[in-house]
């Protein structure tokens, strides 16, 4: 058998739940005209995009996103489309403003108009952070909601995205007050204020969202979201997901249900997704479409904090005859994750056990 480190392994086992579910590969190219990215700005999470000029005179850019090149091969197809990838892509790092390579896997669900289809990615979403951690959760919410709840209390298009980014850091004082600034009633404002406190137990979450519904399009988001948990409740550890209407993304292309999963030892979301419906019909697809990806580096950081031990048997030969140390190393293969053998005792090197067959030598 085959043993590898926790962050090796995990591609390797997501590429066979996914291949399990009937999802295949897509392979994408590095490069893709850099109008794609410029005309579709709000979905990427990172203005900054890395571009040059090809020897046509075309600017072409590093893809920073795998969803809009496969929402674009999926122009002109009526079937339903199950993909999964495992893929680069370069993105600017807004925090020390460096541009980074980042390893992502995922899943596209396009076509896929049935109740089932979003409980399948949203279970799938479970068993991929359950695949990397013991300790996960995933967050929940709902653009549909929100956005319809902005448009019946009379926010205009300028107004909405600014109350979605107030919603997103849960800034109520200041939601509150900017509610009031553009003239909305003071009972819808503070109607308003209590969104971004609606977080925690998806069934308890659930019965106060409904009561907060003022229209009948957030009624129907409710609806959406309990037969989601309907499904879920006997297929999937729904102890694990939680509701949180202040879990949001761009309007102009989400509706639907948005997620983010997270693990423990990670300070942010490891994984982020949802229904986009709006980016297929920008790309004048009328197909339903939902997704996740998941962020490899992240989880490299994560798992690497939590390592106690470099090698999981450090075997000690010393002086001794080479066959009889490949037999010793035959029989250890077959014990433990992974064997290191050295002469002597390396410098730095941390095993979880050390078998010492130098006599001493090992040891000097």
């Amino acid at each position: 058998m085959l043993f590898l480190p926790k962050e090796e392994q995990i591609p390797l086992e997501l590429r066979g739940l996914y291949e399990k579910y009937g999802y295949r590969r897509f392979r994408m190219g590095k490069f893709e005209s850099y109008d794609l990215y410029r005309e579709n700005k709000n979905f990427l999470e990172s203005d900054g995009i890395i571009t040059f000029t090809d020897l046509s005179g075309k600017l072409m850019a590093l893809k920073p996103d795998v969803t809009i090149s496969i929402v674009k091969s999926s122009r002109g197809k009526t079937q339903p489309q199950k993909l999964y990838y495992a893929e680069n892509v370069f993105r600017l790092d807004t925090a020390n403003k460096e541009y980074r390579e980042i390893s992502q896997m995922g899943i596209e669900y396009i076509g896929g108009e049935t109740g089932y289809s979003e409980a399948e990615v949203v279970a799938l979403a479970l068993e991929t952070l359950a695949a990397i951690s013991g300790e996960y959760m995933l967050s929940i919410g709902s653009m549909s909601f929100v956005s319809s709840f902005i448009t019946a209390l009379g926010f205009n298009d300028e107004q909405r995205y600014a109350v979605l980014k107030m919603l997103k850091h849960k800034n109520t004082h200041e939601l509150y007050a900017y509610a009031l600034e553009c003239g909305i009633d003071e009972k819808s404002a503070a109607l308003l204020r209590r969104l971004p406190a609606l977080s925690g137990d998806f069934a308890e979450v659930l019965a106060q969202a409904r009561e907060l519904a003022v229209c009948p399009e957030m009624s129907s988001a409710v609806d959406e979201l309990e037969a989601l948990y309907g499904v879920l409740g006997g297929n999937a550890d729904v102890g694990r997901m939680k509701l949180d209407f202040s879990a949001l993304n761009d309007i102009d292309y989400y509706n639907g249900i948005v997620f983010k999963g997270y693990i423990s030892g990670a300070p942010g979301a490891v994984l982020a997704g949802g229904r986009y419906d709006g980016l297929m019909q920008k790309f004048g697809s009328p197909l339903p479409a939902l997704g996740f990806a998941l962020y490899l580096g992240e989880l490299e950081r994560a798992l690497a904090a939590v390592s106690e031990y470099d090698v999981d048997a450090l075997l000690v030969y010393g002086d001794t005859d080479a066959s009889e140390v490949f037999g010793h190393m035959k029989k250890l293969l077959g014990e433990y994750s992974s064997v290191r053998a050295e002469r002597y005792v390396p410098e730095g090197v941390r095993a979880r056990h050390i078998i010492d067959i130098s006599g001493g030598v090992g040891n000097a």
